[in-house]
Parts: C-alpha cells; structure tokens; sequence
C-alpha cells in the first residue's frame, strides 16, 4: 500500500517545519484551491462540514457516554498506563467508525509496523479501501496521557473522510476531500508548511473533529494546542480560536489566507516556532 504524509506526527506539531515554513502560503494553496480551508474555493465546503462535524462528533459522545465503563476510564485517563488504556481506545475506535456507518479500517497498535511514525493512517488512492489506523504504544506513552485518545479518534476520521472521497456522491465534502488526499499523496515532505499541511480541509476537519469531542468529554480542560492549527482547536469555553466559516464571511475572499496568517502569529509565538 502506498504511503502518504497523512498523519506524521512530526507534521502534526510542526517539528519539521520553522519560519518562513510556518505560515500558509498562496503560491501552493492557490495550485489546489479546492484542498484547502483557506481558499474561496473551499467555502462552501466549510459551510457544509461544520454542521456535519459537529453533528457526528456529538453523535460518537452520545454512544460514549452510553457505556458506563468507558466514561469511568475516561474521567480517570490520566492515571492510566497506555496498556490500560489500550482496551478502552478499542471501544471508542469501534463507537467511532460505527458512528459513521462506514467500513471499519484496521487498527494496528504496536512499534513496529511503521517505523519511525507516532500515528498513521495509511490510505492508496490508486485502490480505495477502508485504510490502516496506526497507534506507536512507545512513542504516545511518551507524550501527553491524552495523545492516544486524541489521535486516535483522529486517524478513524481520516478513514470517513476518506471513503467518502471515494463514492460516488458530488457533493462539495466529497470533492474537497478528494483534492485533499490528492494534494497529500502528491507532496513531497517540506513541500508544505506547518499551516499549509493543517489548512488541508481533510487535517483541518479531522482535528476540529476530535478536539471537540475530547474537549466535550473532558469539559474542555485537555490542552489541545498542539492539535492542528488555532482554526481546528477550542478555547476553554468550546468556542473555536479562529473560527474560519466567520472568516471567509467577513473577510473578502482574496485575503482570508492573510487574515489567518496574522491571528497564527499568537500560536506561532506559542510553540516556540
């Protein structure tokens, strides 16, 4: 199966990146306009998802909170060892991809399957399937106790959005993801900025998806500012740090990217990039 960028870590929390390599640039996001959050193109894409990400996040926390069992562990996360948390990260990744209605990825949890990667999802455009969730137990029991939770409901979206890609709907969410996964499996690394990478609608949704369901489960105290850019993270009262549906309405669309570089500078700031 042919690998992607899709879901290195080191892209994640912009340890390859530094800079001038921070912010979006328009010379590579105006080549696919339709990939990314921040293009005119893509308005209409965030005028469809956000209802619908915000509908099936809070679809998967209903089934959570149905099992006693796992909002237990849940509200006792961090004092569990990623072993202990293995069985309950099963139980949200079947919850999640059921949630969804769609073919269940595979669920691989070891050190070795993808050398060198914390998470993954592995996906083959050129022959479509459900893909391949891919969590290091030694690399996340290094990180923050949530890091698991968080990425893996994250890399499980991936698999939605990606079979979506792959029907035969037109609507503007299966086009938009399609050009996303394209533009991914076409980039080569350093080819695109810590804001290029996270502004690819298919990385935007997936971590304002699974922010907001850690950050509904845990009442909003998990530090999420790692997680994707300010646009898919929320503050501590839920309310999303850059919210860009109300940046393409109040912005004229040939500066919306500008707009977002200049509130990216406080995170930029923040992680020391």
């Amino acid at each position: 199966m042919r690998k992607t960028l899709l879901a290195l870590l080191s892209l994640y929390t912009a340890s390859s990146f530094s800079g001038d390599k921070f912010f979006a640039n328009e010379e590579i996001q105006h080549q696919a306009p339709l990939a990314f959050a921040l293009q005119e193109a893509s308005h209409n894409f965030l005028l469809s998802s956000h209802k619908i990400t915000l509908e099936h996040a809070n679809k998967l926390i209903t089934a959570i909170n149905s099992d006693p069992q796992l909002v237990s562990a849940i509200s006792r996360w961090k004092t569990l060892t990623f072993e202990q948390q293995t069985p309950y990260l099963k139980k949200v990744f079947k919850l999640e991809y059921a949630s969804f209605g769609i073919e269940p990825p595979e669920l691989i949890i070891d050190n070795t399957s993808y050398p060198g990667k914390t998470v993954f999802f592995d996906f083959d455009i050129n022959n479509p399937s459900s893909g391949i969730v891919y969590l290091n137990p030694n690399k996340l029991s290094k990180m923050d106790k949530y890091a698991a939770l968080a990425f893996l409901i994250h890399e499980t979206r991936h698999s939605y959005q990606f079979q979506l890609s792959n029907s035969r709907l037109k609507s503007v969410l299966v086009i938009g993801y399609k050009n996303a996964f394209e533009v991914q499996k076409s980039s080569t690394a350093g080819t695109l900025s810590f804001s290029d990478f996270l502004t690819l609608l298919n990385e935007y949704e997936a971590f304002m998806f699974g922010n907001y369901v850690i950050g509904k489960l845990t009442n909003w105290k998990v530090d999420q500012s790692k997680l994707g850019t300010y646009a898919s993270q929320f503050d501590k009262n839920g309310a999303l740090k850059i919210d860009l549906l109300k940046l393409h309405k109040s912005t004229s669309n040939d500066s919306v990217l500008l707009q977002f570089n200049k509130l990216m500078k406080s995170q930029k700031e923040y992680l020391g990039r």
